[in-house]
């Protein structure tokens, strides 16, 4: 069993893919997970929404999740998943589209407070819509399987305030695959792993801390969640871009 994370990045690019065996070869018994950071970016634009960018004390960037940007990144992400499910059924996959919130797929929990660096000053942020992960509903998921191939947009539900929630895609489908017992975690983005621009074809796990000086941003956690899944037991983790692939093992 597989999962297979599309980044937003690559959404645009699936018929470039799928002509370069890039995902025509990923199909059995496999679970896909998406994101959408550029569709989220070109409805608020249309909108005439802020989306407020932000950095954490550890330096990461990350998308400020207010109740107005959260239903626009609702909206984005299932605009995204009907594109996925529109491309595959086109190649004859039965595609399910789907996100966290049907069956309660993927339960999250509401970031009740948040950090980020604002003029120099560490500044707390309680009205955040984004979220943790704590649950996959692993026997409504491997129901879905049986019919087709589950699509699934990140977007958690948090039971207990009754809201959707903005969640990371990367750890979505690094939880699926824990829960579902996956072989292999997949990432398809617009690179594979560089280091001194030159694709790194493979790393054994153990290595994983010689790279990371050369990993930046969503490449350094995609790293560290390869490294944990492996160390979780799952076989691979293989990065794939359009310059070539990175295995993990």
């Amino acid at each position: 069993m597989r999962v297979v994370k599309i980044g937003g990045s690559v959404i645009s690019m699936l018929e470039e893919l799928w002509r370069s065996d890039g995902i025509s070869s990923l199909m059995d018994n496999t679970v896909i997970v998406h994101g959408g950071s550029r569709h989220v970016d070109e409805l608020s634009r249309k909108l005439g929404i802020k989306v407020e960018k932000l950095t954490s004390p550890s330096g990461v960037t990350f998308r400020r999740t207010t109740r107005e940007v959260l239903d626009v990144y609702v909206a984005a992400l299932m605009k995204a998943n009907r594109e996925i499910v529109e491309f595959l059924r086109s190649q004859g996959i039965n595609a399910i589209g789907l996100s966290g919130l049907d069956r309660g797929l993927i339960i999250g929990q509401r970031k009740k407070l948040i950090k980020a660096v604002i003029n120099g000053k560490v500044v707390a942020i309680r009205d955040d819509y984004s979220g943790v992960i704590k649950q996959i509903n692993t026997d409504a998921l491997s129901e879905y399987m049986k019919v087709g191939i589950p699509v699934i947009a990140s977007i958690a539900y948090d039971p207990v305030e009754n809201v959707p929630l903005n969640v990371d895609g990367d750890k979505v489908a690094y939880h699926i695959a824990l829960a579902m017992r996956a072989k292999e975690l997949y990432f398809l983005s617009d690179t594979a792993f560089l280091a001194n621009g030159r694709v790194v074809p493979e790393i054994p796990v153990e290595k994983i801390g010689d790279y990371m000086a050369y990993a930046r941003g969503g490449m350094r956690k995609k790293l560290m969640m390869a490294k944990k899944a492996i160390e979780s037991g799952i076989d691979s983790v293989v990065i794939e871009g359009l310059n070539g692939r990175t295995v993990i093992y």
